[in-house]
């Protein structure tokens, strides 16, 4: 097949970006003439020229970039391209104008990785005819898809993948030295952008409640320290004393150490998540996730096997799991056995790769 993969992000160094990008390598190395298209200038034109996979640049300046549509058309007829498969909202509605009036027609398939409701543009962007295929990161997602009209055979369940060499069981304290932590330490790992809805807060609240059991627990944060959410939860953290008991360690390309040297991943979000990557990355790594029960959640942190779920919003009951895992050894190299295990089968780009080609070839052949 002739597959591009577009995504209107400079980078792909997290999240969708990085899905649409292992994703366009994966189908590449079964054999699929794969091309990614991207805004020019970020680590998307690097790390495909990297990996030796044609990158298309394209501008994508707003919704109505009609040069980029203009530019998308003409590629897409150049090529021959037979499905085009979009990772965000901008790069779905270009695709879908760039589309008209190309024959034979390509195959345009949306990717959809959060829970919250579609707006008004974007449920009809998911209900046109034109979009043949819905990929949804979750049975989470796919149920709101439904409940805002989208048609259930359109809609196909894939999760994402993880990169089985780079995540890995690694020795805790190696990990710890590699960011000159002490391994003695109790350390918690929570890897999010701040976010009103990642529930950092409900974190802080819960630190608060173990600190008198555990005096040497320290909270590693990975994700940029930007934005209004960033600054009020630090002002929070300092009016409650707290402070030292979080390290900010910025935006991490290494994210893999900082879960390695962990004990365990919090998802304390409370709203809007897909099914978040970094849990998939823990349990790869060998850790436990204690999480929310939120959408997609409850799809791979499987309660006393990979990790432990808790009300969203609940400060004890959260720190009542990390305590948990915290006090037991055993429990915790148990979960993670299992949830190594789990990602092998299920959620490595491989599977993925072979999921999702079975998927536009089944558009391909019928229709839609």
């Amino acid at each position: 097949m002739r597959i591009l993969q577009i995504i209107s992000r400079r980078d792909c160094d997290t999240g969708g970006g990085l899905q649409a990008l292992e994703l366009a390598r994966a189908l590449k190395d079964r054999g699929h003439e794969v091309y990614l298209c991207a805004r020019p200038g970020g680590s998307a034109q690097r790390r495909c020229a990297e990996m030796g996979l044609p990158f298309f640049p394209l501008s994508m300046r707003g919704n109505w970039d009609f040069s980029s549509v203009r530019a998308l058309k003409s590629f897409l007829r150049a090529k021959g391209i037979q499905v085009i498969h979009s990772h965000k909202g901008r790069a779905h509605g270009l695709a879908l104008m760039a589309v008209m009036g190309v024959r034979p027609q390509p195959v345009v398939v949306a990717n959809r990785g959060v829970t919250f409701p579609l707006s008004f543009w974007n449920k009809w962007k998911y209900i046109l005819p034109q979009t043949r295929g819905v990929v949804a990161v979750s049975e989470s997602v796919k149920g709101v898809l439904e409940a805002s009209g989208v048609p259930s055979r359109k809609i196909r369940v894939i999760y994402g993948g993880v990169d089985l060499e780079r995540f890995r069981p690694m020795n805790r304290e190696e990990a710890c030295k590699g960011l000159g932590l002490d391994p003695s330490w109790d350390y918690v790992a929570m890897v999010a952008q701040f976010r009103p809805w990642k529930g950092h807060g409900i974190l802080a609240r819960a630190v608060e409640e173990l600190i008198s059991s555990f005096p040497r627990l320290r909270v590693l944060l990975a994700g940029k320290p930007t934005g209004r959410t960033y600054k009020t939860f630090k002002a929070g953290l300092a009016e409650a004393g707290l402070l030292d008991r979080f390290l900010f360690l910025g935006y991490r390309k290494d994210v893999e150490m900082v879960i390695g040297a962990s004990h365990l991943l919090a998802g304390p979000s409370l709203e809007g998540e897909g099914l978040p990557g970094v849990f998939r990355e823990a349990m790869a790594c060998g850790r436990p996730v204690v999480a929310s029960r939120v959408a997609g959640a409850p799809e791979i942190v499987v309660p006393g096997e990979t990790g432990l779920l808790v009300p969203p919003g609940d400060a004890q009951a959260l720190a009542e799991a990390v305590a948990r895992l915290l006090e037991d050894g055993d429990l915790r190299r148990f979960m993670g056995e299992r949830g190594r295990r789990l990602v092998e089968e299920r959620f490595s780009h491989a599977a993925r790769a072979e999921a999702m080609e079975r998927y536009y070839q089944e558009l391909l052949s019928h229709g839609g």
